[in-house]
């Protein structure tokens, strides 16, 4: 009985890993971005799994060490990743399953480049979305979709247009 419980609670890892690996390699992204956390979470959960579900210490050491390795090398350039730099936003359109946000690049050291508007796409209960299109910006969040000036935006890979001033889609 508890090999079956254990049996299950493989396949439910491996799923995980799985599915980890799929959003970690496809075009959507996290909302909030916790893939150091979930990795974290994981390859402990992991790790513990090995060692509770063999007996012999060879095969614990066996398989246990190249996933340890794995996921450090994996860790390790996933905080790189953090450290080189992340996505500030300062100001969020909801249009439908769309969203424009107005952000910039921050890096470890300090701010960086200009500002740009970056049209997602939303899925599965807003916690994913898709990059569909990202443009530079002159004008200021406060000068966008305030009063009737500056409200018809237009993304030119996309073609899509928005009034930000009422939040809807024009085309």
């Amino acid at each position: 009985m508890k090999r079956k419980i254990l049996n299950i609670i493989g396949l439910i890892l491996i799923a995980i890993i799985a599915i980890e690996f799929g959003i970690y390699y496809s075009d959507f992204n996290l909302v909030n971005d916790r893939t150091l956390e979930i990795g974290m979470i994981t390859l402990i959960a992991t790790l513990i799994f090995i060692y509770i579900y063999f007996n012999k210490w060879s095969y614990r050491i066996l398989i246990g060490l190249p996933t340890l390795i794995f996921g450090i090398i994996f860790l390790g350039l996933e905080t790189i990743g953090i450290m080189a730099g992340s996505e500030k936003i300062s100001w969020n359109w909801k249009i439908g399953e769309y969203e424009i946000i107005y952000a910039n690049m921050e890096y470890y050291a300090g701010p960086g480049g200009k500002t740009y508007l970056k049209l997602r796409e939303k899925y599965f209960f807003d916690q994913f979305y898709k990059t569909l299109d990202k443009q530079k910006t002159e004008n200021t969040f406060l000068e966008l979709g305030i009063g009737k000036k500056n409200c018809d935006l237009k993304f030119e890979k996309t073609g899509m247009e928005f009034d930000l001033c009422e939040k809807k889609q024009l085309k």
